[in-house]
C-alpha cells in the first residue's frame, strides 16, 4: 500500500492498516459534501456527481461553509482543488486540504460521520502547508458538520514534523505486526488479519469443555478482553451470516440452518391518514404518533415559525440509558 496522508491515523493505531478500496456509502457521502462545501464557498453550482443531498446534508454543508467564512475573518478562502493539494515531506502521494485559509496560517478540513481522531493526518497537512507557506506554525481546524463542531490542532513545524515522521517509521517497519483497534472495520484485511483472528478465538473457545465463565465474570481484566474478543466475533458473524443468506437463496445447504421469511409490517401513509383527521380527531391521532424528537419538532418550528422564539419549556427529557462501548485509543486534539 502507498502512504496516503488520510491513512495516518490509522496508521498510527496498526502499521500493517490497508485502505479498502471499496470504502462504502459513508465514504461516498463525505467525498460529495466536500465538493458541495468547496462549490459554495466558490460561489459554484454544485457538481453532478449524482448524489441527492438531504436536507441534514445542505444544513450540514451550510453550517461548514458559514463556520469557514467566519474562521477566516474576511481574508481570502481558496477550495480549488489544485491549489488545495499538498505535497507532504516522507509521503509518496500528496494531501488535498478542503480550504485553505492562507493569511490565517491554516486550512480547515470537513468531516462527515461520528467525531474521531484525525490528528497525524492534519499533521501531515500542516507540515506541508507550513513549508509551502514558509511557516514556523500552522492551525488545522476539523469542521465535524453533522455535529456542528469544530476542533483545532495547532503545530510547530518541528512538532508536526514529529508526529508524521513516526508513523512513517512504524509504516515502513519490516518486522510491524498488526493490533485490533477501533478501524479494523475499515481495513481492506479485516476478514484475514492474524491479530483479529487470534482475538476472535478467545471468544470461540467459549465452546470447548471445560471453560468456566465465572472466573472471566470475576477477573476485570480478562472479562474486558473477553468483551473485545466477542466484539470481533460479532463482524465475523454478520459476514458469516451474508454469506449463508446468499448461498441457501441460491440453493445450496448450511448444515443446522435455513432462511425464515416474514412478512413486512402493515401500514398507512402520513397523507392517507390526514385525509382522516378531522373526523378521528387531531388528539387521537397525534397520541397514536407518539412523541416527537426534540430535534425535530426544532427543526419543524425553524422551517415554520423562524420569526417566534423556539418554546424550549416544551422539551421533555426520558430517563437516561446505560451503553456499554470500547475505549478509544485517540490521541487528544488540542483545542
Amino acid at each position: 500500500m502507498s502512504l496516503r496522508p488520510s491513512a495516518l491515523p490509522k496508521l498510527a493505531l496498526c502499521a500493517c492498516y490497508k485502505s479498502d478500496p471499496n470504502p462504502g456509502p459513508a465514504a461516498g457521502r463525505g467525498t460529495s459534501l466536500d465538493m458541495m462545501f468547496r462549490a459554495r464557498i466558490q460561489g459554484l453550482p454544485q457538481s453532478e456527481d449524482g448524489f441527492q443531498a438531504t436536507e441534514a446534508d445542505n444544513a450540514a454543508v451550510e453550517w461548514a461553509v458559514a463556520t469557514a467564512r467566519a474562521l477566516a475573518g474576511g481574508t481570502p478562502i481558496i477550495t480549488n482543488e489544485d491549489d488545495c493539494r499538498v505535497a507532504i515531506p516522507g509521503i509518496e502521494n500528496p494531501g488535498t486540504a478542503d480550504a485553505i485559509l492562507p493569511e490565517r496560517l491554516a486550512h480547515a478540513d470537513l468531516k462527515t460521520g461520528q467525531k474521531r481522531n484525525y490528528r497525524e493526518q492534519m499533521a501531515a497537512y500542516a507540515l506541508g502547508l507550513m513549508e509551502q507557506h514558509f511557516a514556523s506554525e500552522w492551525t488545522a481546524h476539523l469542521l465535524f458538520c453533522d455535529q456542528k463542531e469544530v476542533v483545532t490542532n495547532r503545530f510547530t513545524f518541528d512538532e508536526a514534523r514529529q508526529i508524521v515522521e513516526a508513523v512513517v517509521r512504524k509504516f515502513h517497519d519490516p518486522d510491524k505486526q498488526p493490533s485490533v483497534n477501533e478501524y479494523c472495520g475499515w481495513c481492506l484485511e479485516r476478514e484475514s488479519c492474524p491479530a483479529r483472528l487470534a482475538e476472535a478465538g478467545k471468544a470461540v473457545a467459549v465452546a470447548e469443555p471445560g471453560f468456566q465463565f465465572e472466573l472471566i465474570l470475576a477477573d476485570n481484566d480478562r472479562l474486558g478482553k473477553f468483551l473485545s474478543a466477542c466484539g470481533i466475533l460479532d463482524d465475523f458473524r454478520e459476514q458469516a451470516e451474508a454469506a449463508a443468506k446468499e448461498r441457501i437463496e441460491s440453493g445450496q445447504v448450511i448444515s443446522g440452518w435455513k432462511i425464515a421469511s416474514r412478512r413486512g409490517p402493515e401500514f398507512v401513509g402520513n397523507d392517507d391518514v390526514g385525509r382522516f383527521v378531522a373526523e378521528i380527531g387531531i388528539g387521537p391521532v397525534l397520541a397514536a404518533y407518539g412523541s416527537l424528537s426534540a430535534k425535530k419538532f426544532r427543526e419543524l418550528w425553524e422551517q415554520n415559525l423562524p420569526d417566534r422564539p423556539f418554546p424550549e419549556e416544551l422539551i421533555k427529557h426520558g430517563k437516561a440509558s446505560l451503553t456499554l462501548r470500547a475505549a478509544k485509543s485517540t490521541t487528544a486534539a488540542t483545542k
